[in-house]
Formats: structure tokens, sequence, C-alpha cells
């Protein structure tokens, strides 16, 4: 039989989470404040971005602290929420999923999309869209995390040439550029026979099961304005969905 574990002995992201979590109850980061920055949480307790973040994001399922881009972690309440599971990922933290990462792009190119892939675009597609292709990557490290395709409507098609010269995610850049808002993602998940050029850039056995997510980026009329289709390696893929309850009862 094993051996209980100390607290020293869990993982580096629970541990922070929970000192997070002490310091909240206790009043040292009073509810409205910010929480501190992830470059001086990676100071104080010598551990990588991946790790704050993972932490962070446990304290976010539990209704503690809210993440926004640009503006860090604000602390919602004192205590986690009791009442159903936590909060369910908003646009919010997609798109934060884009900002923490980056898209290193190897090919630009303008054609109309893969019917196979895209069979959801069929009404978009009379112009040829800007196909983006490239690897997701951690923001700070070289690993890969999913080979993504990107297309980008035919109305929004002048953005291909910056896109190189930014970091900013590009749903945001063509909000930017174009005056324009995504009102909508719709995102769907399968397991599928992982395409060859995938597989070599992700160092994956060509023919083996990949995870396929596909997302449309859709505007307020239900028009889509970006899609994507990434491939992940079925082993290092894993998802989660948060639901809270809203207090408004109910059936």
């Amino acid at each position: 039989m094993s051996a209980n574990l100390t607290p020293e002995d869990r993982p580096h992201y629970i541990r922070i989470g929970d000192i997070l979590n002490a310091r909240i109850k206790a009043g040292a980061y009073a509810v409205g404040t910010l929480l501190p920055t992830e470059g001086e949480l990676c100071e104080e307790f010598s551990i990588s971005r991946h790790t704050v973040r993972e932490a962070l994001r446990r304290l976010t399922d539990t209704g503690l602290i809210e993440r926004r881009q640009g503006s860090g972690s604000r602390v919602l309440a004192r205590e986690p929420h009791q009442n159903y599971v936590h909060s369910m990922r908003s646009l919010n933290q997609l798109f934060q999923y884009a900002s923490d990462t980056r898209f290193i792009i190897s090919s630009i190119r303008q054609e109309q999309p893969d019917r196979d892939q895209f069979p959801d675009l069929d009404s978009d597609i009379a112009r040829p869209w800007t196909i983006l292709r490239g690897l997701r990557m951690e923001r700070d490290e070289d690993i890969a995390i999913c080979d993504s395709i990107v297309l980008i409507h035919a109305d929004y098609a002048d953005i291909a040439g910056d896109l190189g010269q930014h970091v900013t995610a590009i749903y945001k850049q063509i909000e930017d550029r174009f005056d324009v808002k995504v009102a909508e993602v719709v995102q769907d998940i399968d397991v599928v026979p992982i395409p060859a050029a995938a597989a070599r850039v992700l160092g994956e056995k060509p023919g083996g099961l990949g995870v396929r997510v596909r997302r449309r980026y859709l505007d307020a009329a239900g028009a889509a304005m970006l899609a994507s289709v990434n491939f992940h390696p079925v082993a290092r893929f894993s998802y989660s969905m948060h639901l809270r309850r809203d207090g408004r009862g109910g059936d």
C-alpha cells in the first residue's frame, strides 16, 4: 500500500494554488483587487509560467478569480463557489488561449477551403479564403501543442500581409482592423486519423489517431469570419468543461 502524499509531494501548481487560495481567504488579496502578475509569481515561487497559469486556472475554476487578457487576475470572492461544478469556459477564456500561445506560420496561400475539413463553410466559399498553416506552440517554450490550419474569410484578406508582424491573436487583429466583433465560436471535437503532414511536424507516427478540434468564429449575423482546424496528438490532449448553476433556480 502506498504512503500518503505529503503537501510537498503534490504537483507545484496545486501547492501554489493552495497558497494563493489561503491568501485570498485570509484577505491578503482583497476582493476586487488584482493578484501579483504571472512574472511576479514566477519569481516568488521560482516556477515556470506554465505552472503559474495552471495554478491560476484552478482558482478561476473555483470562482475565486477572473482572468482577463491585458488586465491580470482579479479576485472575485474569498470562498470557492459551492453550488454546482464551476464556471464554464467563456469566450474570453478561449481567446486567452490564443494569446497565451504562439502561432508559427509556415505558409500562406489563397484558395477555397477543403469541404471535408470545413463542411459548415459551404455557403461561405464562393471566393478563396486566406489559408495559413503552422504550429501552435507554448508561449515561452518550444513545445508544439498542435498542427493548425487557419482560414480567414475573403472580406478580411487584406490582413494577410501583416500577420507575421504581430503576436496578437488573429481574431483580435481582424476585430481591430475591420471594426467587427466575434459574437460566437462554434467548436467541434472528434478523433480522426492524423494527417501525414500534421504527424510529421508533431513527431507522431503517420496513420495514428489524433484529436481534431475545428472552430468557426462567427459575427453577429452568424457569418464565419475565421475558422481553424487543429490536430493534437491524442496522448497530449485533454478537454474539460465546467458548468455552474446561475442561481436563478428553474426546472
